[in-house]
């Protein structure tokens, strides 16, 4: 007869786990740790820099893992690993036994968990920080790192990010990309200058200001409104929106944007929008991640809140 637990605490059910079944010989968990490196790297020597093994003993240790279960973990392919449908099922046991014991493990240290998340400048000061009361407390006790990039392409190619906020189609093979809001595209600039532009041909005599080199966003509006006396080539070029917002509420300009992006200036009335036509350019603010984190509780707690407050607004 198989032994029972006599585990009385909260969470272990009278005899709901066997003793001989939770004592039976299993992997070691350093096998685990490089089946899940590299699954997530996508490579067994990413895997050994990351966890700081040599090839060969993470080779060994996901081969130990493949005999135990009696099948496959990983496709090799000329350009790295993809997971089996039985590596996959692993993946998501691995990676919630692991995050327990990694939770487990800062409890007891006194430390916090930290989910880092990169997004541009622009969507972290004017969408995403009046709402982080809210993230936070949707967080609990997940400590949230923000960094801020102009790249438009998610990376994975470093561990320090788990999560990216990326403006663009969400047509990025092998990541879970999920669509926070569609971005919106309309002129934005100062009552005085408003005040001067009696219709959308007046815009030739304006100063265009532009949040990228590629001046799309003033192309497709004018392009949508039919304008094509204006010449979107022309103007100021900044680096990010929430400069060119800048550079508008000084009176430099006419600046393009989502109106989301400006939302606390043209409450305020220190920018104006002088024309009731808005674009859509086909572009969206996503949530984008690897599907491997995809069941780490930290990205799901993001993933929710970020979810929930874009449809809010």
């Amino acid at each position: 007869m198989t032994e029972q637990s006599k585990n009385s605490q909260a969470g272990y059910a009278v005899h709901a786990y066997p003793l001989g079944d939770l004592t039976r010989p299993l992997p070691a968990l350093a096998a685990f740790q490089s089946f899940v490196a590299a699954a997530q790297l996508g490579s067994v020597s990413k895997a050994a820099d990351h966890l700081c093994r040599t090839q060969g003993a993470v080779s060994r240790q996901i081969q130990q893992l493949e005999a135990h279960y009696r099948c496959a973990l990983f496709l090799r392919h000329a350009s790295g690993l993809t997971l089996t449908v039985e590596g996959s099922a692993l993946f998501t046991v691995a990676v919630s036994a692991l995050t327990l014991l990694v939770q487990h493990a800062d409890i007891q240290a006194g430390t916090t968990t930290v989910v880092t998340l990169r997004l541009p400048s622009t969507f972290a000061i004017r969408w995403l920080l009046p709402r982080l009361p809210d993230i936070n407390r949707a967080l609990g006790g997940v400590e949230l790192r923000i960094s801020t990039s102009a790249n438009d392409t998610p990376e994975f190619t470093t561990p320090d990010v788990d999560a990216i906020v990326v403006r663009g189609t969400g047509q990025w093979s092998g990541l879970e990309s999920l669509p926070l809001f569609a971005e919106t595209l309309t002129p934005m600039c100062t009552a005085d200058l408003a005040a001067s532009l009696k219709s959308v041909a007046d815009l030739s005599r304006a100063t265009l200001l532009h949040p990228g080199h590629s001046h799309e966003e003033w192309r497709c509006w004018l392009q949508q409104v039919g304008a094509r006396q204006v010449d979107a080539s022309l103007g100021l070029v900044f680096d990010t929106l929430e400069l060119t917002l800048a550079a508008a509420m000084e009176g430099h300009g006419v600046a393009i944007g989502d109106p989301r992006m400006a939302r606390d200036r043209l409450r305020a009335g220190t920018l104006v929008t002088p024309f009731d036509d808005v674009a859509q350019n086909g572009l969206s603010y996503f949530l984008v991640y690897p599907p491997q984190r995809a069941a780490q509780p930290k990205i799901r707690a993001l993933a929710d809140i970020l979810l929930r407050l874009a449809r809010e607004d």
